[in-house]
C-alpha cells in the first residue's frame, strides 16, 4: 500500500509540473512576421487630427488570422518602416471575430481609451534592410478557435517624409488582404488602398489552453485504481 501511495504522489507532482511549465510556455500562434525589405506598405497611424494640410490622418490596418484551437494571446506584434512611430507610445488594439473578406466596424468603436494599449519600439533587420516592432505585450486575450481582424494602431502624427508605413508581406496573401480604415469621421470606409492588394506583416504570440486541475486529477484517481 505505501508503495501505491508513493506512485501516487510522484504521479500528481509530475502532473503539476507538466502543468506549471505548459501554462507559461509562449508560442507563436500567427506568424505572418516576413515582412517585405522593398519598404512596400501604407500608412497605419492615427493621428490627433485629420488635416489636409498637415496630412494627417487617421488609417488603421486590420490583419486576419486564423486560430485551429482555443488561444490566450499574450502578445501582438506589426513591422514598419523607421519615422514618426519611434515617438510613439500608445496604439490602439482591436480584435473583433471575422465574418466577411471586409470589416465593417467603425471607428467610434476601434479608437476608444479601452483598446488604447502602451507598445513598445524595436530594431529589427533583416540582410541589410532594417524595420521597426511595434510591439504590445503583457496581454491576456482568450479567443476560441476561428478567424478574427486584429488592428494594431500606433498613435502620431504622419510627420514630415518619409512616413512610416506599415509593411506588407513577401508571401502570397493567406485569406483575404488587409484592409484599411479610414476613421477621419465616424464610421469610416473599409478599402484596399494599394493598387495591388497584400497581408500585412503581424506576430502572435501567446499560448494554448491547458488540461484543468480537475481533468488531471481524474487521471490521477483513475490510475490509483
Amino acid at each position: 500500500m505505501l508503495q501505491r501511495h508513493t506512485r501516487l504522489a510522484a504521479v500528481t507532482a509530475a502532473l503539476l509540473v507538466s502543468l506549471a511549465s505548459t501554462a507559461s510556455a509562449q508560442v507563436t500562434l500567427w506568424d505572418q512576421s516576413n515582412w517585405n525589405t522593398t519598404s512596400e506598405g501604407s500608412l497605419n497611424h492615427n493621428a490627433t487630427s485629420c488635416s489636409q494640410i498637415s496630412g494627417n490622418t487617421k488609417l488603421h490596418t486590420a490583419n486576419d488570422v486564423h486560430f485551429d484551437q482555443p488561444v490566450h494571446i499574450t502578445s501582438v506584434t506589426i513591422y514598419e518602416t523607421p519615422g514618426n512611430v519611434e515617438a510613439a507610445t500608445l496604439a490602439y488594439l482591436w480584435i473583433a471575430p471575422k465574418t466577411g473578406a471586409m470589416p465593417t466596424e467603425s471607428i467610434a468603436n476601434i479608437a476608444t481609451a479601452a483598446n488604447s494599449k502602451p507598445i513598445t519600439i524595436a530594431t529589427v533587420t533583416n540582410g541589410a534592410a532594417s524595420a521597426r516592432s511595434v510591439t504590445v505585450s503583457g496581454l491576456n486575450i482568450n479567443l476560441p478557435a476561428g478567424d478574427y481582424w486584429i488592428s494594431l494602431t500606433p498613435r502620431h502624427n504622419r510627420g514630415t517624409f518619409p512616413y512610416t508605413v506599415h509593411l506588407v508581406t513577401s508571401g502570397p496573401v493567406i485569406g483575404d488582404p488587409t484592409p484599411s480604415l479610414l476613421g477621419c469621421t465616424a464610421p469610416g470606409t473599409w478599402s484596399i488602398v494599394l493598387p495591388t492588394p497584400y497581408d500585412y506583416a503581424i506576430k502572435v504570440l501567446g499560448d494554448y489552453p491547458v488540461a484543468t486541475v480537475a481533468s488531471s486529477w481524474a487521471k490521477v484517481k483513475s490510475f490509483y485504481r
